[in-house]
C-alpha cells in the first residue's frame, strides 16, 4: 500500500515582474548576474559530473526529479508529488504536466526511465548517482507522467537519489557525445555559449517567467588565479565570488569592496582530503599510510591556511560536527618518531642519505593538485616537508583544474587532495570506499579495498532503524581511521564575496547553491529613485 505524504509546497514567486515600463528617473533594473568558477567544467552532462564546479551551472539548466531545500528535506521539483511503499521498494511519482525541454517538447516518464538507465549502464560514468539505483527491478512508465520504480532491498537514504537531474532520452539517443558541451535542459536557464576557460553564458527561457527567476541571463566566469577573482569582485564586476581567508581582512577594511560587496561566511557541507592510491606499491600498506598522516602538522597547517580561527579538523569521512564522528576517534598529531617506526615495520629502511627504500625501491610518490589556487600548493609543500622528515619523497605536480579532476576521476595519481562536497547531502560513504565503487563505476578513486568496511556500508545502507545506523557509522569510522584510505583533513567555512545588489541570497547547510531556490532565488535589489 502506497501512503503518499502531504504536500510540500515549492518555493513561492518572487516579487514582480521589474521589465515594466518605469520612470525615466529610476535607476534600470540589474539584469545580467555575473558569477565565478575556479575551473572549467570538464562537461555539462549531469549525470557524469563528478566534480562541484560543473553542478553550480547544471542545476540552472537541469530540474531534478526531486529538489532539496535549505533544511535539506526533498521537496518537489520535476516530480510534483511522490509516495513510497511502507517497505522501502517502490516509489511512486506524478510529474510536473508543464515541464518541457528546451525545444519545447514535453518531459515525460520515458525522460526518467532513460535517465535510470542511463546511469545504470556500467559504460556511463555516472559515479555521482549509480549508488541510488544499482538494484532497480523494474521501471514502470504507465502513463507520460507517472514513473513507478521498483528496488531489490531498503536503502535507508534512498529518496535522496532522486536528487538526479533528468536528461532528454531523445537528445541522447540522437547524440550522446554533443550533450556535454551542448546540453538539451529542462531548467529556467539554457546554455547560450561556451567559451573554454572564460565564460558559460546562460539565458533564461522565454517560457521561465521573470517573476520567478529574475535575471535574463547569468555569466559563470572562470577565473583560477585568487587574486584576479578578487580584483574583480572589488570592482564590482562580479556578483558572488569566494574570498580566501588572507583576503577576508583586506575585504573587511576595503572601502570599494564594502561599495560593492557583503562578506558572507557559509557553510561547507564537505571534508578535505588527502586521497591514497591504494594500488601504488608503496602506498598499499597502510602502515605507510597511517605514518604519511603523522609526518606533518596539521594543527598549525590549518590555522595558516584558514586563519584567524584555522579550520576544524577531522579524523574521518564526515564534516565536522557531524552526528555521524565516532567521539573517540581523534584526530593525528605530528610524532616523527611513531611514523619513523611504522615505516620501519613495513620494511622501508632509512638509509645513510635519510631516504627509505625496500630492496632497491626508493620511498618515492607524487601528489597531484591543481594548478592557480596558492592554497593547495601552499599544503604541497607542507606535505613535502614533513614527508621528507621521515625519509619519504615527495614529487609536485600542479595541472589545470579539468585535467587535474579527470586524472583523479580515472585513478591516475598516487596522492591527490579531493574535496568531499556530499551532494545528494547524504553522508553514506559507499560511493566513496567501497571495493566495488572504483573508477570508472565510482568515486573510490584510490581504490580501496577492505572486505570490513564493505560489509558495514552494505549494513549501513540495510539499516532503516537511526540509532542502529548511526552505530554502524561510527564503526566504520573506526575501521577507516585504523586502515586510512586517505590522510583526512578538516572541514571549513566559505567566505564569499556578495554583491549589495543582489537580494534574497540564503545560506544552508550545503552553503551558496545546490538547494531550492539557492541561486535562482537570488534577485536583483529594488531599483532606486
Amino acid at each position: 500500500m502506497l501512503k503518499r505524504p502531504a504536500s510540500i509546497l515549492a518555493a513561492s514567486a518572487i516579487a514582480a515582474c521589474l521589465a515594466c515600463s518605469k520612470p525615466a528617473s529610476r535607476t534600470p533594473a540589474k539584469d545580467t548576474l555575473y558569477r565565478h568558477l575556479d575551473g572549467d567544467p570538464p562537461s555539462l552532462d549531469p549525470i557524469t559530473t563528478s566534480e562541484e564546479i560543473g553542478t553550480r551551472v547544471e542545476e540552472l539548466i537541469f530540474r531534478p526529479l526531486l529538489g532539496v531545500d535549505r533544511e535539506l528535506r526533498p521537496v518537489p521539483s520535476l516530480a510534483r508529488t511522490w509516495a513510497a511503499s511502507s517497505d522501502g521498494l517502490v516509489y511512486d511519482f506524478r510529474l510536473d504536466p508543464s515541464a518541457r525541454w528546451d525545444d519545447g517538447s514535453p518531459i515525460t516518464s520515458a525522460d526518467v526511465a532513460y535517465t535510470i538507465e542511463r546511469v545504470r549502464d556500467p559504460k556511463v560514468p555516472a559515479v555521482n548517482w549509480r549508488w541510488g539505483f544499482e538494484d532497480v527491478a523494474k521501471v514502470e512508465t504507465p502513463d507520460p507522467l507517472t514513473v513507478i520504480l521498483h528496488f531489490e532491498h531498503p536503502y535507508a537514504d534512498r529518496l535522496f537519489a532522486f536528487n538526479v537531474s533528468i536528461v532528454s532520452a531523445a537528445a541522447f539517443r540522437k547524440d550522446a557525445q554533443s550533450q556535454g558541451r551542448h546540453p538539451m535542459g529542462s531548467g529556467p536557464y539554457r546554455l547560450e555559449s561556451w567559451e573554454p576557460n572564460q565564460n558559460i553564458t546562460l539565458l533564461r527561457r522565454a517560457d521561465s517567467p521573470a517573476e520567478r527567476y529574475a535575471f535574463s541571463k547569468v555569466v559563470f566566469r572562470v577565473i583560477p588565479d585568487n587574486a584576479v577573482r578578487f580584483r574583480a569582485g572589488l570592482r564590482g564586476e562580479l556578483d558572488e565570488f569566494r574570498v580566501t581567508r588572507d583576503q577576508r581582512p583586506v575585504a573587511e577594511k576595503s572601502t570599494e569592496f564594502l561599495k560593492h560587496n557583503r562578506l558572507l561566511k557559509a557553510p561547507q557541507f564537505s571534508i578535505v582530503m588527502l586521497i591514497y592510491n591504494c594500488r601504488h606499491p608503496f602506498l598499499s600498506d597502510r602502515r605507510v599510510r597511517q605514518a604519511l598522516g603523522l609526518a606533518w602538522p596539521r594543527q598549525t597547517t590549518a590555522m595558516r591556511l584558514y586563519p584567524p580561527d584555522g579550520a576544524k579538523l577531522i579524523s574521518g569521512p564526515y564534516p565536522a560536527g557531524a552526528a555521524e564522528i565516532a567521539p573517540d576517534v581523534k584526530p593525528p598529531e605530528q610524532n616523527i618518531d611513531a611514523a619513523a617506526r611504522l615505516l620501519d615495520q613495513a620494511g622501508w629502511k632509512a638509509g645513510p642519505d635519510g631516504s627509505r627504500r625496500r630492496g632497491k625501491e626508493k620511498a618515492s610518490i607524487e601528489l597531484l593538485y591543481p594548478a592557480g589556487l596558492p592554497a593547495y600548493a601552499s599544503i604541497a609543500q607542507i606535505l613535502q616537508q614533513g614527508y621528507a622528515k621521515v625519509g619519504v619523497e615527495l614529487k609536485l605536480r600542479a595541472l589545470d583544474w579539468a585535467a587535474c579532476s579527470e586524472r583523479i576521476a580515472a585513478g591516475e595519481f598516487d596522492v591527490a587532495p579531493e574535496g568531499n562536497t556530499f551532494l545528494p547531502p547524504h553522508l553514506d560513504q559507499y560511493l566513496y570506499f567501497h571495493s566495488r565503487q572504483t573508477p570508472p563505476d565510482g568515486q573510490n578513486f584510490g581504490f580501496y579495498k577492505n572486505p570490513e568496511a564493505d560489509r558495514v556500508m552494505e549494513e549501513t545502507q540495510r539499516e532503516m532503524d537511526s540509532t542502529r545506523r548511526l552505530e554502524l557509522y561510527h564503526r566504520l569510522h573506526r575501521i577507516l581511521a585504523s586502515d586510512p584510505p586517505a590522510d583526512f583533513l578538516w572541514s571549513a567555512e566559505q567566505y564569499w564575496g556578495v554583491s549589495r545588489s543582489l537580494a534574497g541570497v540564503e545560506t544552508s547547510p550545503l552553503g551558496l547553491f545546490h538547494f531550492l531556490p539557492g541561486s535562482l532565488g537570488w534577485k536583483p535589489v529594488a531599483p532606486s529613485r
